[in-house]
């Protein structure tokens, strides 16, 4: 008896640990559940503003009717992909290409001169895509000022092959082995700014700013090619950020789009990629940041109530500029209900 009631606690032992394993094993399946639960909703969340940078690259490929797709690639830990998805973008991302795309000019490209041209260094073998209203005279500010001192505005002093403006659509046709960039920016907030710049321009009903008279909402839900009837402002500026990145097949002109968002952090990954060292330390010595040079839009929010989600407390007024600007909502990455605080 005693034997048989020793086999018998024995085995209700060995039951217990075995349950207790059991569980065990089931709460780290769990757990590794949690893990890779978390980190694919990281990944594929639609906020541009959720992703480090090199976090995968935005690899592209030719689709069937021969326009260009992205899709994710060369993930920094080495784990493949197992899917796509259609909502990712390009902003924050490494441009690489299927050996059947080729990088082309973009629909759309500024003027030859410095005020709207693209930016070349043939010395440090890159290309600037200036998007107008995305913090392109900040970027050129700064490229100018790290390259060819602060006191040279047009670069007059150095070789031209240090930097020099250069016809948008040209890079890709002459310089295709550039390493080209831009910078990107939420739609929401670069369509306050374009109409706050308006404030920059003569007034075509008489003194003042065009923006007293002028409401946001009014700007928004006018035609792009009607608002000149209020304001003397290039129409260039209404212009989408993709027609001044993307050829008309969507196959982006770039290698790398940075976010205005976190300008100074993709600045330096910019920096860093082409290795220049001597403009590295340039923005090492203004404190690793780089200072603004259009403040319309900041300095009108300011006057807001609220701040800019204020102004598109309205859903029409949100809903007109995600129907205008669709095609940079999704090719770039940003969500189409988030409007930023500032």
């Amino acid at each position: 008896m005693r034997l048989k009631k020793h086999v018998q606690n024995h085995q209700h032992k060995v039951q217990i640990t075995l349950n207790h394993s059991i569980v065990l094993i089931w709460m780290l399946i769990g757990l590794i559940g949690l893990v890779w639960l978390c980190t694919t909703l990281y990944l594929f969340k639609y906020d541009v503003n959720s992703f480090p940078v090199k976090q995968w690259d935005a690899c592209v490929r030719k689709t069937n009717d021969g326009q260009c797709e992205i899709y994710p690639c060369n993930r920094q830990d080495g784990v493949p992909f197992q899917t796509t998805s259609d909502r990712i973008g390009y902003a924050g991302r490494f441009v690489s290409r299927d050996v059947n795309v080729e990088k082309q000019p973009m629909r759309s490209g500024g003027g030859s001169q410095w005020a709207s041209a693209c930016v070349i260094s043939d010395k440090y073998k890159f290309a600037y895509i200036h998007i107008l209203k995305s913090g392109g005279s900040a970027t050129k500010e700064f490229l100018r000022k790290s390259l060819c001192g602060e006191d040279d505005p047009h670069c007059k002093r150095v070789d031209p092959s240090v930097l020099r403006p250069i016809a948008c659509r040209q890079i890709a046709k002459e310089h295709p082995d550039y390493f080209t960039f831009s910078f990107g920016r939420n739609p929401f907030s670069r369509m306050y700014s374009m109409y706050s710049m308006m404030d920059g321009f003569p007034h075509k009903e008489g003194a003042g700013h065009v923006t007293d008279t002028v409401s946001f909402s009014k700007f928004v839900m006018t035609e792009p090619k009607k608002r000149n009837a209020f304001t003397k402002m290039s129409s260039s500026h209404y212009l989408a950020q993709t027609d001044f990145t993307f050829s008309r097949d969507l196959c982006p002109s770039f290698d790398f789009l940075g976010r205005v968002e976190h300008f100074d952090q993709d600045m330096r990954v910019i920096l860093e990629h082409i290795d220049a060292k001597v403009m590295i330390d340039y923005l090492d010595s203004i404190g690793g940041t780089v200072n603004p040079v259009n403040t319309w839009g900041s300095n009108k929010k300011k006057s807001i109530s609220g701040g800019l989600q204020a102004e598109y407390s309205s859903p029409e007024i949100r809903d007109r500029v995600v129907d205008i600007y669709k095609r940079d909502f999704d090719l770039l990455g940003y969500a189409w209900h988030d409007v930023p605080s500032t």
